[in-house]
């Protein structure tokens, strides 16, 4: 200061850009910190989503698998449900022939006249 109390606009000047550039540092050291930050719980996230995504694609293939297999059996089950059925309609239609011809003996046995 070299006219006594009062400083000379270059020295408010400097003393202001030097303020200027230690926030600015401050600044900046603050914004990478709070980066880092956000860069190690992004890493954090990334692997907890990379874990749970291998998890959901094994669980889905595991699934899959099962229901392959169900369906296989399932169809396996519908061919032998078919091939009974066909069967027991058989044996429901010889049933029926069978109780119509009797019915057909007795309506016949009734039209007699007796003797």
């Amino acid at each position: 200061m070299p006219l006594g109390l009062w400083k000379s606009k270059w020295e408010i000047h400097r003393e202001d850009v030097t303020r200027f550039w230690a926030e600015m540092d401050r600044r900046r050291e603050e914004a990478d910190r709070r980066w880092g930050e956000l860069q190690e719980k992004s890493d954090g996230l990334r692997s907890d989503y990379d874990r749970e995504l291998a998890e959901t694609r094994l669980f889905n293939r595991e699934i899959l698998l099962r229901m392959e297999k169900t369906y296989a059996n399932l169809n396996a089950t519908l061919v032998y449900v078919g091939e009974e059925l066909a069967e027991l309609k058989a044996a429901v239609n010889a049933q029926t022939e069978a109780i119509m011809k009797l019915v057909d003996r007795f309506e016949e046995w009734e039209k007699r006249q007796p003797g």
